[in-house]
């Protein structure tokens, strides 16, 4: 019984630790988002295409490790969070893309409509999933 009782403590305590392995990894990848779509503003303020290029190449490997994030989703609401957030990364992923062609093709308000955009995708999603 003894033997039961530690086998299941530390069951309990290995998954609690991954499930906080998931969380920190969760926020250190939103947090790299976020630096990411700071860095593509500053290039728009500055003119540099180069810190926009580097900015749209860091979100966009960001967005590839939210399909492992565990997303729960409310059972008292028929809404697939997990689907949602993929799509949306699916749609940001080609927005950023389309960022950098704009831009060299001198279509700043074009990227500035797509930037809005992305930034709105990014509260929606988190209204959403994260409910707040």
């Amino acid at each position: 019984m003894k033997k039961i009782l530690v086998v299941a403590i530390l069951l309990s305590s290995t998954m609690l630790m991954a499930e906080n392995v998931s969380n920190d990894e969760m926020k250190k990848t939103m947090q790299n988002m976020e630096v990411s779509m700071a860095f593509i503003q500053k290039g728009f303020l500055y003119n540099h295409r180069g810190r926009i290029k580097k900015g749209i190449t860091s979100l966009r490997r960001e967005l590839k490790k939210i399909d492992s994030f565990v997303i729960v989703n409310d059972k008292s609401v028929k809404f697939n969070a997990h689907e949602y957030a993929i799509t949306e990364t699916k749609a940001l992923d080609a927005m950023a893309s389309r960022i950098l062609d704009d831009f060299d093709a001198g279509n700043k308000e074009t990227v500035m409509i797509d930037f809005q955009q992305m930034l709105n995708r990014c509260v929606t999603c988190h209204a959403l999933v994260r409910r707040w």
